[in-house]
């Protein structure tokens, strides 16, 4: 049997003074705050998991399996990091920020597919 809390809000976040793991504060629908604890491992985990899970639910919700989310792109930064990699780093208006490591193959092919207009590569796995 699963446990379940339905979140109303992230309030906070706090990090171990370590660096090992996250507390995640939040308040549910009966307004309680609660903490909820994840190592490095499984943050890391989780968010490799959620850009799929917000796919999936927002496909289901709109009953379009074509439907995607997008954010607007503020701000970007590309940098030549260790072994020839590229290193674009990507930033919205709220904050939010990723980066990605890419050979020079690969740089060379995105950069020419979004001159194009569009194209992709072939998923390896």
């Amino acid at each position: 049997m699963t446990n379940e809390i339905e979140v109303e809000r992230l309030i906070n976040f706090e990090t171990a003074t370590d660096g090992t793991a996250v507390k995640l504060v939040v308040c549910d629908v009966a307004n309680r705050k609660i903490g909820i604890i994840l190592t490095i491992e499984t943050l890391s985990a989780l968010l490799m998991t959620l850009p799929a899970i917000a796919s999936s639910a927002v496909k289901r919700a709109h009953n379009d399996p074509s439907m995607r989310i997008t954010y607007p792109l503020r701000e970007f930064e590309i940098e030549l990091g260790p072994d020839n990699l590229r290193i674009p780093t990507i930033g919205t208006p709220d904050g939010f920020t990723v980066s990605f490591s890419l050979t020079e193959e690969l740089s060379q092919e995105l950069g020419e597919a979004h001159l194009e207009g569009g194209g992709h590569r072939a998923k390896t796995h």
